[in-house]
């Protein structure tokens, strides 16, 4: 069988990793705000504060997707071209 093409297995497992931590650091927006808000008596409706949380964390692990993306995919080439290390 023979293996594809290197820079599309790259961009694939890159792109793979900088959406799921996104949409980790989404999903996390938004189940926290609303709870510290009820917490602290915030008077923004409960969808206000998940909306805020979504677009909030969303955006820092955003920030950090990308260079995770091209870390991971790094090593995952490398150990791919070098099985006996």
């Amino acid at each position: 069988m023979k293996p594809g093409n290197p820079v599309v297995q790259f961009l694939v497992v890159f792109v793979w990793v900088t959406a799921l931590i996104t949409s980790v650091g989404a999903i996390l927006g938004a189940a926290i705000w609303p709870l510290v808000g009820l917490a602290l008596g915030s008077r923004h409706e409960p969808w206000q504060l998940a909306l805020t949380g979504v677009r909030t964390l969303g955006f820092y692990f955003f920030i950090w997707a990308p260079g995770t993306g091209i870390v991971i995919a790094s090593i995952r080439e490398w150990r791919r071209q070098h099985p006996e290390s």
